[in-house]
Order: C-alpha cells, then sequence, then structure tokens
C-alpha cells in the first residue's frame, strides 16, 4: 500500500548583497552543545508509517536562490507516485511554493497545502526576498490547485511580521488561518496542531 506523501520545503535566506551574507555568517553564535531539534526534524516519526516524507535539502540555503531552489525541486517530482500529495512550507520555503504554484503548472493535486509563517514582502527587518519575490497578486490561482489551504503564523513572530500572513490572506481567502501569540517563528520541538490536520487529510 502506498504511503501518503509530504514534501517539506524548510526556511534559508537570501541577501542583497555579499557583504550583507558575509556579515550573517560573522554574527551567527555557534553553539557546539546544542541539539537544534526542531518539529519538523520529528516530522516523520510524529506521523508514524503511514506517510513519507519527502524533505529536500535546497542548495545554499544560507544564500538563497530561487532559481537553484527551483531545479532541485523540480528534480524530486519523479519521486512523487502520491495523486494528492501534501506541501509544507516553512518561513522561506513558503515563499518559494507561494512563487513556485503561481507561476508554474504542480503535478499533481494537493491535497493540503500549509505555509508556516511565509515572508512575502521586503521589509527593512528582514533578508531582502531578492530572486524569491513575485506579485503576491497572482496566488489566488493556487486555489485551484489544492483541496484544502492552511496559514499557520504567531502575532509574536520576530523574524517574519505577522502582516506578510495578513498578506497572503487577502489574496487567498479561502486559505484557513491557524493563529497563534506564542509561538515566534516557530522553532518549537512539538506541533502537535499541524500534525492534526495532516492526518484529516483526504
Amino acid at each position: 500500500m502506498n504511503k501518503k506523501q509530504i514534501i517539506f520545503i524548510g526556511g534559508g535566506n537570501s541577501f542583497e548583497k555579499k557583504e550583507d551574507f558575509y556579515e550573517y555568517l560573522r554574527s551567527y553564535q555557534i553553539d557546539l552543545n546544542s541539539k537544534d531539534e526542531k518539529w519538523n526534524d520529528l516530522l516523520a516519526k510524529e506521523l508514524g508509517d503511514g506517510y513519507e516524507l519527502i524533505k529536500p535539502v535546497m542548495p545554499s540555503k544560507d544564500e538563497a536562490d530561487y532559481n537553484a531552489w527551483k531545479i532541485w525541486f523540480e528534480k524530486h517530482f519523479s519521486f512523487i507516485y502520491d495523486e494528492n500529495p501534501i506541501l509544507i512550507g516553512y518561513s522561506l520555503g513558503g515563499t518559494f511554493l507561494l512563487k513556485y504554484l503561481s507561476e508554474n503548472k504542480f503535478i499533481k493535486n494537493i491535497s493540503q497545502l500549509h505555509l508556516i509563517g511565509p515572508f512575502v514582502e521586503n521589509d527593512e527587518s528582514l533578508s531582502k526576498l531578492m530572486s524569491f519575490e513575485f506579485d503576491i497578486s497572482k496566488i489566488n490561482t493556487i486555489s485551484n490547485l489544492c483541496d484544502e489551504m492552511h496559514l499557520w503564523y504567531s502575532e509574536d513572530d520576530y523574524i517574519v511580521p505577522c502582516k506578510n500572513s495578513e498578506l497572503v490572506k487577502k489574496y487567498l481567502p479561502d486559505i484557513e488561518l491557524h493563529i497563534f501569540n506564542d509561538r515566534g517563528h516557530f522553532f518549537q520541538l512539538a506541533f502537535p496542531e499541524l500534525l492534526e490536520a495532516i492526518n484529516k487529510a483526504k
């Protein structure tokens, strides 16, 4: 029996200039004792044997380039046998899926699309969208590709202001909102609400 497939696109960073990237590396705090484990690291285990998680390791995620991500994403299509897979995009991964799905025809019908803390506009407090920039007014076409759409954000997100998710909701009015006030940028170890929604997939 084939398993329910989930394609998960994780986050990353993009920068306007090389020097901005180098400064990010200089200021990054390394903790050799940190396990740095989050809910998405445990997703396959939490979901159990009925699911197969495809989690592409996107090229140069800390100096991300949309065209490179697009090529790498499409190289995984030959492994998707589920006629109604689930797509999850976290942070820049959500941005990537919004851009990709509004500009390209995905190979399958999507049973669930989950966008978790995506950013969609340039803001001085964020890394620049750069090659991930897209026309947000065109994302309404994504509704035709998905049985369900879910948008997850927290009002205390200190990395991606919640106004980004509000913009997504404006242009995708049918998307189901899941709003928190204490999750920040979803760096927590457990995400039971997402697991519950996935387990209800058609």
